[in-house]
């Protein structure tokens, strides 16, 4: 018993470590014990610089982009950047004429495209659209902005190179106008709302300057709602004076 029988030794114990936890002390700072009051160790001095330091790794080279059609059309069969490689039989070349007034970028192949865009079930839309503004397939360019099918939405680093690569392609055909199909390319190509804010032409840059564009549905949309056709048609009556049609 301590304190003339007051309290029982425990209860000592108990009244100090509480008072030593109220002044913030209730952390084990160390297993050793150490002189708290001693003047702190002054830090080694620094050693001289070397008098040749030896130069930093040089940034890594970026990939050198394609320097004609021809060229880029093999990278696009073989590239490794695209949304869950394929295999290059899956991939969906560009098709039509380089040159042409016109060129179609499609967000991606469907499903069930073979050979090239727009052969499955969207087939007969995709025509019919096509005549309605006077042209075939022959008569404009059509190329996928991701030549692989994407199992969702393209990454942002797949994205920015996919979109690097479409305007250099952009550049080589040398469209009076471009029609973008679907999210992916008018995100890209032109911002991150341009589907939702569509209407009205936009300006798409490329590495030799700038061309009109639409961003409106894709056909395999409107084959699931058919009242946003009108909206569509609407869009492509804005590409015909650019074009000459």
């Amino acid at each position: 018993m301590l304190n003339g029988g007051q309290h029982r030794f425990r209860d000592v114990i108990a009244s100090a470590v509480g008072w030593w936890a109220e002044a913030g002390l209730d952390t084990l700072a160390d297993e050793q014990p150490r002189d708290w009051l001693a003047p702190p160790a002054r830090p080694a001095p620094a050693q001289p610089a070397a008098a040749h330091p030896a130069p930093a790794a040089p940034p890594a080279a970026a990939a050198a982009l394609p320097g004609g059609l021809d060229a880029l059309h093999a990278l696009l069969a073989t590239g490794d950047y695209m949304p869950q490689p394929a295999p290059p039989g899956r991939r969906i070349a560009p098709s039509g004429t380089p040159g042409a007034a016109l060129m179609i970028i499609a967000d991606m192949p469907d499903a069930d495209d073979a050979g090239t865009l727009f052969a499955g079930e969207t087939a007969k839309l995709f025509d019919a659209m096509l005549a309605a503004m006077g042209l075939d397939r022959a008569g404009l360019y059509l190329a996928p902005f991701s030549p692989a099918r994407a199992a969702g939405r393209i990454a942002p680093d797949q994205g920015e190179a996919l979109a690097t690569l479409m305007r250099r392609h952009i550049s080589f055909a040398a469209p009076k106008a471009l029609m973008l199909f679907g999210d992916e390319p008018a995100r890209w190509l032109i911002g991150p709302e341009a589907l939702q804010n569509r209407g009205g032409l936009r300006e798409v840059n490329h590495d030799g300057g700038t061309v009109p564009a639409i961003a409106t549905f894709h056909p395999r949309h409107l084959r699931r709602m058919p009242a946003l056709k009108a909206s569509a048609w609407t869009d492509m009556r804005l590409l015909l004076g650019v074009i000459g049609q």
